[in-house]
């Protein structure tokens, strides 16, 4: 068997998997049918080509006739993947169909016979040939075109196909004619190669992965002819007539290759990564020095300082921009950036769709990516569907957003399923995009940014706590010492004969005991702050704890005007609280609620359970975490919680009410943490409050 007949069979292999592998491809789109029926036909022309060196006879019809099926198949791809309207060029098309189905019939009856009428079947072969030959350089050409006019991202990819395409076409085009074993071996491979990058072209969609899968090609060639010659060297060195000497030395060879494997890989991969793709290169070295410095760094403005200037030195991003997450609330505020100045904030409200984006994925959001889907909408929706135009808006917001950032890529700061800031990195030109490689480690960079924002938050509630603490415990100690003489002094203008002084001095009386009583309820509500946690957590049914809690708020004779709605959800899981003191937070939460409402207004309490998933990225699998939640949610209809008083609701002795003592939702907050859970308020002007509780079902765990 001639090295001819062997690139022939391993093409074909090559081509029936790409076809089996695209067609079997979920979710099923246009573009890979066709590209499958392209790769089919390949098949079957390589196939053509293998029976008639297997035969020995001259099959040069059938190879022909096999070649025919490539033009109809070639312009059907091509066409998908250049999303040329199909109305443009369907004439042309049926034509192409019609003349490759005639001179395929023709290649099939006596006419082509050489043997018994050598000149129509030389015209004929004549002609077949360079009807295949010039219709696929018509497809190329138009390949060209578009080159022309595409964007910059897409430019690039366009020409890397057209080259690509023009030398398999060159080289193929012996395997046509009966030639050199070499040169058609070499027509098979490149059609192989090809193949294999036009497969990878329409599922990677960055031009960036094919350059890196060439240079990947380019590593692996280097590395098996070093190899080779290693084990040539070794096993030639005996020749065969010793084969006692031969097989030794063919296991001293394996055996110095699987030591060297490792080592001239990495040489091999650094050198062609220094040759080829330098900046790409000087840009991951860049990373991983940086990324050892941030593991020795503690303080935000050093971290942000250090990165923000690492990575515009390094000449691949001109425009940067730090944003982090806003504690409690859905907004990413500015930090730091270098190049022109970036929004000052990102928030849900106003910029949903790549925060959302982000938040599902856990994975970097990239422009062309976005350009991309942009451009495939029509393909998966039709003009009629609604979900249409509501998918167009959504990618038109994200990527006036990445423009308005001059961002090519957002990077998420994940701290397993949080995301604790956002890196923005931007070129001058969208096609100098990131490859995969470097988007890896762009994302090592912010988890060690996350960690590093984690740590020093976390250092800050620490501080604070044991700040907290001895203020506490001071304070705990004077209020003691307060209570004291509040109750001599009440008790004093309690005693004094109201017959002997004036109405005047009786008002200033009344005024003093008011007063002393209102100051006696801030000082015991303190001390209920500062108490240490004393619950008893049992596994309790929420519904019943919301239950009884409506039966004492009724018993205690709500407003008039309070009306509560109940909507509390079945099989709900049993969560370990105190129940006493779930009531307590309960009572307070619907007692603000009601006098926010104004008349007739509704006080709604829900419960549902959540269940929360996590994404590993990095290992590429997804990994299921089982941590189930108990929400119940107090919302009112009022006028909501003014934004600027938002973030500091739980803040002790703050209240917008006149006879407040502002601890009552610092107490609800303590109860809840203490009970393993939080507590959140979500606020909108005019549409009223909700508050949120999360607490752990008694059978979460993690898996």
């Amino acid at each position: 068997m001639g090295v001819d007949a062997t690139s022939a069979i391993l093409a074909a292999i090559v081509s029936i998997t790409v076809a089996i592998a695209v067609l079997v491809r979920r979710p099923q789109r246009i573009l890979y049918q066709y590209f499958a029926t392209f790769t089919l036909s390949l098949f079957f022309w390589h196939a053509a080509a293998i029976a008639s060196r297997l035969s020995q006879s001259d099959l040069f019809n059938l190879k022909l006739i096999a070649a025919l099926l490539l033009p109809p198949t070639a312009g059907l791809f091509f066409r998908e993947l250049l999303r040329e309207p199909r109305r443009s060029n369907s004439r042309l098309q049926r034509l192409i169909f019609f003349c490759s189905g005639l001179l395929a019939l023709i290649g099939l009856s006596p006419l082509a016979d050489e043997q018994q009428h050598l000149g129509i079947a030389l015209i004929y072969r004549t002609f077949a040939t360079t009807y295949v030959i010039g219709i696929l350089a018509f497809i190329l050409n138009g390949l060209y075109k578009r080159t022309k006019t595409a964007r910059a991202d897409e430019k690039k990819r366009l020409r890397f196909l057209f080259y690509g395409g023009l030398l398999t076409l060159v080289l193929a085009c012996v395997g046509l004619f009966q030639g050199s074993d070499v040169l058609t071996a070499l027509g098979h491979i490149a059609a192989t190669f090809y193949v294999y990058f036009l497969y990878q072209s329409i599922l990677a969609r960055r031009l960036v992965d094919l350059v890196e899968l060439l240079g990947k090609a380019a590593v692996l060639a280097v590395l098996t002819l070093v190899l080779a010659s290693v084990y040539a060297l070794l096993v030639l060195w005996v020749g065969t007539h010793q084969q006692g000497l031969w097989l030794f030395n063919t296991l001293v060879a394996s055996f110095v290759i699987l030591i060297l494997f490792d080592q001239v890989r990495a040489w091999v991969e650094e050198g062609t990564a220094k040759l080829f793709f330098r900046q790409r290169y000087e840009l991951r070295m860049l990373l991983r020095r940086l990324i050892r410095s941030l593991r020795i760094i503690t303080e935000l403005p050093e971290m942000r300082s250090l990165v923000l200037d690492t990575l515009h030195a390094s000449g691949r991003a001109s425009q940067l921009a730090l944003y982090m997450q806003v504690e409690g609330d859905a907004a990413y505020m500015l930090y730091g950036h270098r190049g022109k100045i970036p929004p000052e904030s990102l928030s849900m409200s106003q910029h949903p769709t790549l925060l959302s984006e982000l938040r599902r994925d856990k994975k970097p959001v990239l422009i062309e990516n976005l350009l991309s889907r942009q451009q495939d909408l029509p393909t998966f929706f039709t003009a009629d569907d609604p979900s249409l135009q509501r998918e167009i808006e959504r990618t038109n917001e994200a990527i006036a957003l990445m423009r308005q950032l001059r961002a090519n890529a957002v990077i998420p700061m994940l701290i397993d399923d949080r995301i604790l800031g956002l890196l923005c990195l931007g070129t001058e030109h969208i096609s100098e995009a990131y490859s995969t490689d470097e988007l890896t480690a762009l994302l090592s960079v912010a988890e060690a940014c996350a960690i590093i924002i984690e740590n020093s938050q976390e250092y800050e509630k620490r501080r604070e706590r044991d700040r907290l603490v001895a203020i506490g415990e001071m304070a705990a100690g004077m209020a003691h010492e307060i209570r004291n003489p509040l109750g001599a002094i009440k008790g004093a203008a309690q005693c004094l004969e109201p017959t002997g002084i004036s109405v005047e001095a009786q008002d200033f009386i009344s005024v003093i005991i008011e007063e002393v009583d209102r100051l006696n309820r801030v000082v015991s509500a303190f001390l209920e702050y500062a108490r240490p946690y004393r619950g008893n957590p049992i596994s309790a049914n929420i519904n019943e704890i919301i239950n009884a809690t409506i039966k004492l708020l009724n018993r205690d004779a709500l407003p008039i005007n309070a009306n509560i709605d109940l909507k509390l959800a079945e099989d709900l899981p049993p969560v370990l609280i105190d129940p006493e003191q779930l009531k307590q937070v309960l009572i307070n939460l619907i007692q603000n609620a009601i006098q926010a409402t104004t008349t007739n207004g509704t006080v709604t309490i829900s419960t549902l359970i959540s269940l929360a998933r996590v994404t590993n990225f990095k290992s590429g699998s997804l990994r299921f975490t089982d941590r189930s939640q108990v929400l119940i949610r107090v919302r009112d209809n009022g006028p909501g919680i003014k934004p600027d008083d938002l973030p500091r609701v739980f803040v002790p002795f703050f209240t917008t009410k006149s006879s407040g003592t502002g601890l009552g939702l610092a107490i609800c907050q303590r109860i809840i943490e203490n009970g393993g859970g939080r507590i959140e308020v979500h606020s909108t002007l005019g549409k009223g409050a909700t508050f949120t509780i999360r607490l752990p079902a008694a059978n979460s765990n993690l898996s």
